[in-house]
C-alpha cells in the first residue's frame, strides 16, 4: 500500500511538473511570438481606403475627406487622437509603466489625398501599427499632412514629439523593399522671361489642352510621367524648325505644388495658311500621348479646338522675341533624371547608370511682361545639384532671362546605427522562417525625402527611412511592431 501511495505521488508529481512544463513552453512561445500585426485591423483600413478611392469608389477629392476617414476609423476603433494646427493626425500612445525609460518610437506616413489609394496597404500598416494593444515604449504614429508634396507636416511637427531620445521611421512605398539612412537634398528655383506683349496680326488661333494627368511625388520615375512641359515644348519647337512665324497667346500649366503638373492649356496664333500642317502634327501627337499613356490615364484628353473668329481671337500675344526665348529655354531645360558616368567620382553604394539628380519643371506663371517657370532639382550632394543648377543657369543666361535658386532643403544623412542595426536584425529574426529573404537590403535613396524635415526638427534623433513594396508593407508593419515589443525585454524572440 505504502509502496502504491509512493508510486501515485511520483505520478502526481511527474504530471505536475509536465503540466507546469507546458504552460512554460506556451508561455515563451507566448512571449516569442513573432506574429504581432492584427490582420483584420490591417485589412479594415486597407479596405477603407481602396474602395473609397478605387474605381468603384466615389473617389477621395479631398485632404479634409481623407483626414475625416482616418478620424472616423479611430473613433470607429475607440483610439484616441489628435489633429494639430498644421493636419497632422497623431496617435500618441504612452508607455506602459514596466517600460518608461525606454526610447520612444516614431512611425510617420505620408497623408496625401492624391497618392492615398496607391498608398493604401503603407497607410494601412501605419493605422495596425496605432491601433495594436501592444505594451511598448512611448508609441507616436503620426500621419502627416502632405498635401500636393509640400511637407506641411512635417516642416511644422511639434519637437515634443521627436526628441533626441526618438528613434524615427519614415514609412512609404516602392517597387523594392529596403532600410536607407539618407536621400538627396532639395531645391527650388525659379526662371523669369522676359516677355512683352504687343497687338495681334494673326488670323487663327489654335488652343491645344491636355488634361486627365495624374500626378505624383517627384522621384525617380520621372521619365515615365506624362509632363506637360515636354508637350508645350514641342509645339513651339515644332513651329520654330519649321520656320512658321506665330507667337505665344495664352499658356497656363496645372500646377500641384511639389508634385508633377496635371494639365496644360497653351494658345498660339498664327496665319492660316500654316494652319493645316500645324493641326496635322498636333494630330500626332495625341495619337502618341494616347499610345504611351492612354491605357493607364482612363481620363487623358488631348485635344485642340481652331478659332478664326475676328472676334474671338486675343487682342494682345507675347512678342516674337519672348515666344522665341521661351521656346529655346524649354528646349534646353528638361525634366528627367541625371545618371553617373565612368567619368564620375561615383558614391560608395553607387555604379555607372544610377541616378544623382532629378530636375522637375513644376510650374509656369505668366503677367504681362514676364513668364516665370518654376523648378524642383534634388541632388546627392551639393556637387551633383550643383550640376544640374549650374545647366539651369546656363540655359537661363543663353536666352538672355534671370535665374534664381528660391530656396534649399539638405540632404538627409544619418550616420548612426542604433536604430538601423536593431531593425535590421529584428526583421531578420521575424522573417526568417517566411518564404522571403531576411537580409533587409540596405541602401541611400536617390531622390528627396521628408526625412529632412524631421532631421531638421532634432538632428540627434535616430531616423530610419523604410521603404517597402506594397505586397510586403504588412510584413514591414509586423516587423515594426516586433521591435517594439523587443525594445526594454531581457529576452528577444
Amino acid at each position: 500500500m505504502s509502496k502504491l501511495l509512493k508510486n501515485s505521488k511520483f505520478r502526481i508529481a511527474l504530471l505536475t511538473i509536465a503540466v507546469l512544463l507546458a504552460i512554460a513552453c506556451y508561455l515563451i512561445y507566448k512571449s516569442g511570438s513573432t506574429t504581432l500585426i492584427d490582420k483584420e485591423a490591417y485589412m479594415g483600413f486597407r479596405t477603407m481606403i481602396e474602395e473609397t478611392g478605387g474605381p468603384e469608389g466615389e473617389g477621395i477629392n479631398s485632404q479634409r475627406q481623407l483626414m475625416d476617414m482616418i478620424e472616423k476609423w479611430a473613433d470607429d476603433n475607440g483610439i484616441e487622437y489628435k489633429e494639430d494646427k498644421s493636419g497632422n493626425i497623431i496617435f500618441n500612445k504612452p508607455a506602459v509603466k514596466r517600460k518608461k525609460n525606454v526610447s520612444p518610437t516614431l512611425v510617420a506616413v505620408s497623408m496625401n489625398y492624391e497618392t492615398a489609394y496607391d498608398n493604401a496597404r503603407i497607410l494601412a500598416s501605419a493605422a495596425a501599427i496605432a491601433q495594436s494593444d501592444l505594451e511598448s515604449g512611448r508609441r507616436i504614429v503620426v500621419f502627416a499632412n502632405d498635401e500636393q508634396g509640400l511637407s506641411e507636416g512635417y516642416k511644422r511637427l511639434n519637437k515634443k514629439y521627436l526628441t533626441s531620445k526618438t528613434k524615427a521611421i519614415y514609412l512609404d512605398k516602392g517597387s523594392s523593399t529596403y532600410l536607407s539612412t539618407g536621400s538627396f537634398q532639395q531645391r527650388c528655383s525659379s526662371l523669369t522671361v522676359p516677355a512683352a506683349r504687343e497687338e495681334n496680326s494673326f488670323d487663327t488661333a489654335v488652343t491645344i489642352r491636355i488634361s486627365g494627368l495624374k500626378s505624383g511625388i517627384i522621384g525617380p520615375g520621372i521619365s515615365k510621367q506624362p509632363d506637360p512641359f515636354s508637350a508645350l515644348s514641342t509645339l513651339l519647337t515644332r513651329l520654330k524648325s519649321k520656320s512658321v512665324e506665330c507667337r505665344l497667346a495664352e499658356v497656363s500649366i496645372g500646377s500641384n505644388g511639389n508634385m508633377y503638373p496635371v494639365s496644360l492649356e497653351v494658345t498660339v496664333v498664327l496665319n492660316s495658311y500654316n494652319l493645316s500642317s500645324f493641326t496635322g502634327y498636333i494630330d500626332k501627337r495625341i495619337k502618341a500621348w494616347e499610345k504611351a499613356y492612354g491605357e493607364n490615364l482612363e481620363d487623358l484628353v488631348y485635344e485642340y479646338e481652331v478659332d478664326d473668329s475676328e472676334d474671338a481671337l486675343p487682342e494682345t500675344v507675347y512678342t516674337a522675341e519672348a515666344t522665341d526665348k521661351l521656346t529655346g529655354v524649354l528646349y534646353t531645360i528638361k525634366s528627367g533624371a541625371y545618371k553617373y558616368s565612368a567619368s564620375d567620382a561615383i558614391p560608395e553604394g553607387k555604379e555607372e547608370g544610377d541616378i544623382y539628380g532629378i530636375n522637375c519643371l513644376t510650374a509656369i506663371e505668366t503677367d504681362d511682361d514676364s513668364i516665370t517657370i518654376k523648378m524642383i532639382t534634388q541632388g546627392y550632394d551639393d556637387t551633383y545639384t550643383d550640376r544640374i543648377t549650374t545647366d539651369n543657369k546656363a540655359a537661363s543666361e543663353l536666352y538672355e532671362c534671370k535665374y534664381k535658386i528660391t530656396g534649399t532643403v539638405p540632404a538627409f544623412s544619418n550616420d548612426r546605427d542604433s536604430l538601423s542595426r536593431t531593425f535590421i536584425n529584428t526583421y531578420k529574426e521575424v522573417n526568417k522562417s517566411a518564404a522571403v529573404d531576411p537580409e533587409l537590403a540596405q541602401e541611400t535613396d536617390n531622390f528627396f525625402t521628408p526625412c529632412s524635415y524631421l532631421a531638421g526638427i532634432n538632428e540627434k534623433a535616430d531616423i530610419i527611412h523604410i521603404r517597402t513594396k506594397s505586397s510586403e508593407a504588412a510584413r514591414i508593419a509586423n516587423t515594426i511592431l516586433c521591435y517594439l515589443k523587443a525594445k526594454g525585454n531581457t529576452t528577444i524572440f
